[in-house]
């Protein structure tokens, strides 16, 4: 059985993605090529001949999701808001299954009247050797780290704005912020610096690392591979309890910033858009209040919940598990189509 992981790679987070899948496949036993996603429909037509009856996976964002002629089409699908634009969704009725990293994603497709079969196959989390905090003594200034593409959706705005009324001395805390070198706008204060640019994996895992806290501020997101991230590198987390986060952390286990599902207010393009899409909005008065919090915790308490959060999260996002997902969601591509008698089964 051949596979394929196509992936797109001018949005890093899909590459990222596609890489983790990888370690459960080959878990299980599967040998993987890779190949860039066709950047045309012309260009997707050309990879038929060497694709026909492969099972290729698909790492791409909603617009660009092209199934492959003759081919056994899986599309990995992450979204952050909770309702699918209908033109996607109709792109998707062409393949042969769907895999949604978090519950989230998979009830916003179903919600959205996505037909193909939809199941939920967790990235293994606990395959990188990603270096855990040793100590909860706290710097001083006290050191948050945010990490994530400079887009509104990401809530730095809120974030900065949070910071800023928690914090009104320079000098009391610090807000680093990872980004992209797409970024093109500076911190609000002297205290908050933005960091954009390229990054090797060592060097970001040293960023979690070395900081003492890490918070998001995000709208909404499909998983948060950046929290998960923190999780596993033993780091105190704050965020909210929506979407992909409610996947990653239970009650308990993280700082919550309170938030209130509103109605999505704003679109990349008009293509991208569902009438009744909503997102988590936290206030900056709300961020102020849970980054104050999270300060005033004693040592303990932030290496309790943290141990806490690494421990609920690796179990949900393990290779076996993940392994084990996958394989079954194969078996069913080769039963359904087996007895469809589209393909033999020799192949």
């Amino acid at each position: 059985m051949k596979i394929y992981f196509l992936f797109e790679v001018e949005r890093n987070s899909y590459a990222v993605a596609a890489q983790i899948y990888r370690r459960a496949f080959e878990s299980a036993g599967h040998e993987v090529m890779e190949s860039l996603y066709p950047a045309t429909a012309d260009a997707c037509l050309q990879l038929v001949p060497e694709l026909q009856e492969a099972v290729v996976i698909h790492f791409t964002i909603g617009p660009l999701f092209r199934p492959i002629p003759g081919a056994r089409n899986i599309a990995v699908v992450f979204h952050e808001w909770d309702h699918y634009p209908s033109g996607w969704a109709g792109m998707l009725d062409h393949f042969d299954q769907i895999w949604a990293p978090s519950a989230h994603v998979k009830k916003t497709l179903e919600r959205s009247g996505v037909h193909t079969p939809i199941h939920t196959v967790p990235l293994p989390l606990n395959t990188e050797p990603i270096p855990e905090k040793q100590s909860w003594n706290t710097s001083r200034p006290f050191r948050f780290l945010s990490v994530g593409e400079p887009h509104f959706r990401k809530g730095f705005h809120l974030l900065m704005a949070g910071f800023c009324e928690a914090f009104p001395e320079v000098g009391e805390a610090e807000l680093m912020i990872k980004t992209s070198d797409v970024c093109r706008w500076r911190g609000m204060r002297e205290d908050i610096r933005v960091l954009a640019g390229s990054m090797s994996r060592q060097n970001l895992l040293a960023l979690y690392h070395g900081s003492d806290a890490f918070v998001t501020a995000s709208l909404g997101e499909g998983l948060g591979l950046p929290l998960a991230e923190a999780i596993v590198s033993l780091l105190p987390v704050a965020a909210n309890y929506w979407g992909g986060h409610r996947d990653l952390l239970r009650k308990g286990s993280f700082w919550e910033i309170v938030h209130q599902q509103v109605i999505q207010p704003y679109c990349s393009e008009p293509s991208y858009y569902a009438a009744g899409q909503r997102c988590a909005y936290s206030s900056p008065e709300n961020i102020a209040s849970t980054l104050r919090e999270l300060v005033s915790a004693s040592n303990e308490q932030r290496k309790e919940r943290a141990r806490m959060a690494r421990a609920f999260l690796l179990t949900r996002f393990t290779q076996d598990r993940s392994a084990k997902k996958v394989q079954r969601a194969l078996s069913l591509i080769f039963e359904r189509q087996k007895q469809a008698g589209l393909y033999s089964t020799q192949s």
